[in-house]
This record gives structure tokens, sequence and C-alpha cells, in this order.
């Protein structure tokens, strides 16, 4: 079976997701879509959309922060594919991205890709979708969780950049219609009308994170260890639960 982590590459992105995102909509047939980033900072550091737009695509662009929004919306002032926005993304009606895109002057509203890094609360916007479910979702997921962890965290411990298991995340996203592909620290998840695209991809969640914890480098793999082995990360996980002591030994 294969590892689609392989297809990792950095050009604007931070943990490979540039690469992953070609293969899969390589996959698809698409090669010019429409897509929706936030917090997207100033639309191009550690983008996982900004090489995309380099290739033609259209997209939304939104940003909480003022200062970081007045860059954005300077760097994409003359193209009429981004509409960019200065918003807090959340998950309750007034501020749920289902919302915030119904209010948008964005023409498009059929999207083929969503990146979603918030910083802990990724799951509760994540849930909170319903409208606008896009063909590919990226979403930050916390490394330190085993991955089939089954508890949620809750908003108050997760608001402080806490974010759920691959499992938590997984089982939402399944309820959506989308099954988990695989994981960078972001996890991927895709609509099922395209499952049979990737039918030599698909992996159980403990394998996605398994080859998550292969593809690390070794100093990587001992920061995870030597942080979340001590702090438990609310769950009492440790890393010998995931076999990844065996990478440690062998440094």
């Amino acid at each position: 079976m294969s590892n689609i982590l392989k297809n990792k590459q950095n050009i604007f992105s931070q943990n490979g997701e540039d690469g992953i995102i070609e293969y899969i909509f390589e996959k698809m047939n698409i090669s010019k879509g429409n897509f929706i980033e936030f917090g997207a900072w100033d639309g191009k550091h550690l983008s996982n959309t900004y090489n995309l737009f380099l290739k033609g695509w259209e997209g939304i662009y939104i940003e909480a922060d003022k200062e970081k929004s007045k860059t954005l919306f300077n760097n994409f002032s003359n193209d009429k594919k981004i509409t960019c926005i200065n918003s807090m993304v959340g998950f309750n009606e007034t501020d749920k991205l289902d919302t915030i895109i119904d209010k948008s002057n964005h023409l498009n509203k059929n999207f083929d890709f969503v990146s979603i890094d918030v910083d802990g609360l990724d799951y509760f916007i994540l849930k909170a979708m319903n409208k606008y479910l896009p063909k590919v979702i990226c979403i930050e997921v916390n490394a330190g969780h085993d991955p089939l962890y089954d508890k949620e965290i809750p908003i108050n411990i997760a608001s402080n950049n806490i974010g759920q298991s691959i499992k938590i995340i997984n089982d939402v996203a399944e309820q959506k219609g989308y099954f988990s592909l695989c994981y960078t620290g972001n996890l991927f998840l895709i609509k099922n009308d395209f499952k049979h695209l990737f039918s030599s991809d698909i992996k159980s969640l403990q394998n996605i994170y398994i080859d998550f914890l292969s593809n690390l480098d070794v100093y990587a793999i001992k920061h995870l260890y030597n942080t979340f082995i001590v702090k438990k990360v609310y769950n009492g996980f440790t890393f010998e639960n995931n076999n990844l002591q065996k990478f440690i030994t062998k440094s």
C-alpha cells in the first residue's frame, strides 16, 4: 500500500501540504478550482492555497487580524478572482463559515478546497459547516493525541491551541460525508464521492498517524516525545502506545 506522504513538497506550505494538494487534485482531474483559506495572514506566508492561486485558481482569503488583513487586501487588490475578508471565523450562527460566505460578494460558491488553521478551535468550526462543504478539507489536528483518542477536548481547553485528535475530527467529518486520507499535522478529508480515486491510498487512522511519525526527522520526533510525554496532553497519552519508542531508540 502506498504512502501518500511521499508526495510532500513545500512551495509556500509548512509541512509538505503543497505536494499533497497537487497529488489530490491531479487524481480528481481539477486543474483550476475554487478555494477558501483562513487564517490567511497575508495570503502567502505558510499558505496552503497560494500555490493554487498561482495556477489560476480563484478563492476567498479570510483573516481576523486587522493589521495582517491590510497586507492581505493589498496583495490581492488587483485580482478579481480573489475575495479578501477581514473576519473571525467562528461556530455560531452569526460568525460561522456558512454565514460569512453567504454575506460575501464571491460569486462562485462551489468550493473545491478549504484550509482550516485557527490554532485549537478548528474542530468546532468544521462541526458548524453544513451549507458550503468542499470536495477537500485540510484541517489542523493536534499531533500529541493518540490518533484513536475518542474524547472531545472542551472549548475552554481547545481555545488555548490544544486541538482534537484525528479520531474526533474524522468522526464529525464522516457525518458530513468525508473520509480521512492522510495527515501532515493537518488532516486531509476527501468527499466520499471521490473515494474510488484513492483506493490504493486509504489506510486506518492509526496507520495514517504512523505514516506521519515515520516521515518526521528524528529531531522533530524527539521534540514531540519530550513535550507530550511530560504534559500528557490531557488524555494520558504516551508515545509508546504508538510504537514511537522504536524511532527514538534507532537514533
